[in-house]
């Protein structure tokens, strides 16, 4: 933090911006007022700002709440050159790990395919995604595989900070997720179940991924293939739209 500010470069991160008993909206206020005046660039960086990160009923099924949330961001900037960046990935293992973070985080579920609901993972667009936060004022849009996120973390970071400072990503940092075996214990207690917070964490406590033999997939290799197949081609559609900057290694 202190390399940052020393470089005229504001930080909002979400130490800042998860504060229990105070609405985001409030949180970025004070954020603002407090390091606008000493910086020339700011870096917002929380995956909640966006709202809802899918659901399986309407014509926007990834991030249903991102325009008009994006846009009251965007708003509160006044007239500053804004550039969202974007991690995407294979929608299929990223529904997987989205279900695994939910039951971890104490929301309570009737199973994985209620969850998923009619939705197909192959049908899901980041594109179109981008294409609404420019709509709702984004000026560029830079985006990367998660997949690729350590191979072009050296790329991403000048872009990002608008310099090229000396920083590294703190090593073997994994924020492991709910095992099948875990998931398969919260089911079995069923959305009854006491205390579900505490329950998510007992149950990855007592059945951590140790490989990738642990790991939850509950995707048939035909819908794998489908979804990778349907992933593929819409980072080509990212790559063709107009100011969107599509990292690769």
């Amino acid at each position: 933090m202190d390399l940052l500010s020393e470089h005229g470069i504001g930080w909002l991160g979400p130490v800042q911006l998860r504060r229990e008993g105070k609405p985001l909206s409030r949180r970025l206020k004070a954020g603002f007022a407090e390091i606008l005046p000493e910086a020339h660039r700011l870096v917002i960086s929380e995956e909640n700002l966006m709202g809802l990160q899918f659901t399986q009923v309407g014509s926007e099924l990834l991030y249903p709440q991102a325009e008009r949330r994006a846009g009251k961001l965007f708003d509160r900037m006044g007239d500053a050159d804004v550039t969202v960046f974007l991690s995407v990935r294979d929608p299929a293992p990223w529904l997987a790990s989205l279900y695994a973070h939910e039951l971890f985080n104490g929301q309570v579920k009737p199973g994985f395919h209620a969850f998923l609901g009619s939705v197909r993972p192959a049908e899901l667009r980041w594109a179109k995604l981008v294409r609404r936060l420019q709509i709702a004022g984004a000026n560029r849009v830079v985006v990367w595989r998660q997949e690729d996120y350590s191979a072009v973390l050296p790329d991403l970071l000048p872009l990002m900070l608008g310099t090229d400072l000396p920083i590294a990503p703190i090593e073997n940092r994994v924020n492991a997720s709910l095992s099948a075996e875990a998931i398969a214990m919260l089911e079995a207690l069923g959305p009854d179940r006491e205390d579900p917070r505490k329950s998510a964490r007992q149950a990855k406590k007592a059945f951590p991924v140790r490989g990738p033999e642990d790991r939850f997939r509950p995707f048939s290799a035909d819908t794998l293939a489908a979804s990778a197949e349907a992933y593929a081609d819409d980072l080509e559609a990212l790559a063709d739209l107009e100011d969107v900057t599509l990292l690769r290694p």
